[in-house]
């Protein structure tokens, strides 16, 4: 990506600072120079040869979250996060990749993750799961292939997502199979990082294995993975997002679903919502199970709030990202719910993991954990 051919982007921005009621970031740091306004000025200068790069500004440019929310808020048109990723691409040409999230990018191009495990332990989740099926979800065909991600596979807090989504599709008789250590990362944090480039590899590697199930339908309960997928992945299999996928046995009947009563809010992932536009599946599961009391976030679908665990902030500046999450929380729990329900496994582990560490009385869960609650009381 060249900056001189976004210059447009540049020109339309006419510094109405509109985008910064909407940044998280900059509403945290209160500095110009982190605003969506700032970096847009920022990547002009350089742009014009008027400023070089240095390990200050690849900080500036690494303290964003890429959650597009001053793009949907700009009166002009200026699209923020097109301009943001190519000066981390630049970023990286001239000062290399941030310190911080050097380790995660040398272990996914080695380990073909991001969690410098070795990738045969991707499929470990299955461990706790009752009743393993002999062949373990692995198939030599299947009609849909679950892509399950690399921190849903990897981070013990979030391992019952991946467990939730199987036991749906097997109760659903869903022909399905996950590829364990033969799925590698979609790519996507090489993006975040500056460095797509990288990506071929890991795209072709899992398109070649996808094709060979002939599968004709790929679901994720990872937002990011789904939307690099839909974006980057040259393909015309069905791409669908595990709420996408629920919501569909829901009204076709498969499942059922028990009465549940809790209030509970949700909180739209930004790749999922305003990245994607997926916005209706989610709400229109809560609403199918009975007994359930669903109240809105005060901002909501297209001007959610991030958690602070988009845009690989969480590696750049975990201190930030707490910072921001502390924000979601006190927005949620103005709204008087008991349960914060997500769609995300970084959204889940942003959220419960300060809510731990500051010992708050919030229940922070993925919407499948609400599913399969709702299916036991059935």
């Amino acid at each position: 990506m060249i900056l001189n051919e976004i210059a447009n982007e540049f020109d339309q921005c006419i510094k109405c600072g509109l985008c910064l009621a909407t940044c998280p970031v900059g509403k945290t740091l209160f500095l110009e120079k982190y605003t969506p306004r700032g970096k847009v000025q920022l990547a002009k200068r350089y742009a014009a040869g008027d400023l070089e790069i240095s390990e200050h500004y690849r900080d500036i440019f690494a303290k964003c979250l890429l959650c597009g929310a001053c793009t949907v808020t700009c009166p002009s048109g200026v699209d923020q996060k097109t301009v943001f990723l190519a000066m981390r691409e630049e970023i990286v040409k001239k000062q290399g990749l941030h310190p911080n999230v050097e380790a995660a990018v040398t272990s996914l191009l080695v380990n073909h993750n991001i969690s410098d495990e070795d990738n045969s332990e991707r499929g470990d989740w299955r461990d706790d799961i009752r009743d393993l099926p002999e062949h373990m979800y692995e198939k030599e065909r299947a009609d849909v292939v679950y892509f399950v991600g690399c921190v849903a596979s990897f981070f013990p807090m979030v391992q019952s997502i991946p467990r939730n989504m199987v036991r749906i599709l097997q109760l659903a008789s869903v022909d399905f199979a996950i590829l364990a250590g033969e799925e590698w990362c979609c790519g996507f944090p090489l993006i975040g990082a500056g460095a797509p480039g990288e990506m071929k590899a890991l795209m072709d590697h899992n398109l070649e294995k996808v094709k060979a199930l002939g599968a004709r339908e790929v679901a994720f309960s990872c937002p990011s993975c789904y939307r690099t997928w839909k974006e980057h992945y040259p393909t015309d299999l069905k791409l669908s997002h595990s709420t996408q996928v629920i919501e569909r046995l829901i009204k076709e009947g498969p499942i059922s679903l028990g009465e549940l009563r809790e209030t509970v809010t949700y909180h739209d992932p930004c790749d999922l919502g305003r990245n994607a536009g997926v916005f209706d599946a989610p709400r229109e599961i809560l609403r199918s199970i009975p007994g359930l009391t669903f109240v809105e976030l005060a901002s909501n679908r297209n001007q959610s709030i991030c958690c602070g665990g988009g845009g690989n902030l969480e590696m750049a500046d975990a201190a930030l990202s707490g910072r921001i999450a502390q924000n979601k929380i006190e927005e949620v729990r103005q709204t008087g719910a008991d349960i914060v329900v997500t769609a995300c496994q970084q959204c889940v582990r942003t959220i419960k993991g300060k809510v731990r560490r500051e010992k708050l009385d919030l229940d922070v869960v993925d919407i499948t954990d609400m599913v399969v609650r709702s299916i036991s009381h059935g």
